[in-house]
């Protein structure tokens, strides 16, 4: 009965029956793709086990810190920061690599950096250097900062953003984008706190 029904059904609306079986094969076709797709991922992540690059700053000194009246912040600022690429059949290029340093959640510092690229394994000295005066926002901030200066180190952030390309033999291929976050406690210029310890930073794409 059911299939004398669709055979009427299909003489009544020939085009109803043409666009139910397109339907049908596309659906089919998209989920050899999917499950295709999804097998070539698999492969390739046990083939090269991808891994998170890592990224240590290994120094951190301020020449000057101080906040004006008018809450204008001058600095000088120097970083030297280790990258990792801990990959051991993945190559990487970092493009549009740039560096912010913050101060309450404010960003006060920007300073560009060259692109670069790391082979398998590879790791990269990157020295971003921020100097120049900056208005911070807020009372709270400006307390902040003076309870800060009283206790000899400020609590600085220091980020790198880069836009990822992925190189696996001789292909190149588009990454995603790589975000570095470094929490510091850097000594006051002038100041008798603990010499600066390296510190590991936080990375995610």
């Amino acid at each position: 009965m059911g299939s004398a029904s669709r055979a009427v059904s299909c003489l009544c609306c020939p085009c109803k029956c043409l666009a139910c079986g397109l339907f049908s094969c596309l659906c089919s076709i998209l989920i050899s793709l999917l499950v295709t797709v999804g097998v070539l991922i698999l492969i390739l992540y046990l083939i090269f086990r991808p891994h998170m690059i890592a990224a240590t700053v290994d120094s951190a000194s301020l020449a000057q810190f101080t906040l004006a009246p008018n809450s204008v912040l001058a600095y000088s600022l120097n970083v030297d920061i280790t990258v990792r690429n801990p990959n051991k059949r993945v190559g990487l290029y970092y493009d549009n690599v740039e560096s912010l340093a913050l101060f309450d959640g404010q960003r006060f510092g920007y300073a560009p950096l060259d692109p670069f690229f790391q082979s398998t394994q590879a790791t990269t000295k990157l020295s971003p250097a921020f100097k120049g005066q900056q208005p911070l926002d807020g009372d709270i901030t400006a307390a902040h900062f003076r309870s800060q200066q009283t206790d000899g180190k400020f609590d600085i952030e220091v980020k790198l953003n880069a836009k990822l390309r992925v190189k696996v033999w001789a292909f190149k291929v588009p990454g995603p984008k790589a975000k570095i976050s470094c929490p510091l406690t850097v000594p006051a210029p002038a100041s008798n706190s603990p010499a600066f310890q390296p510190t590991d930073c936080k990375v995610w794409f």
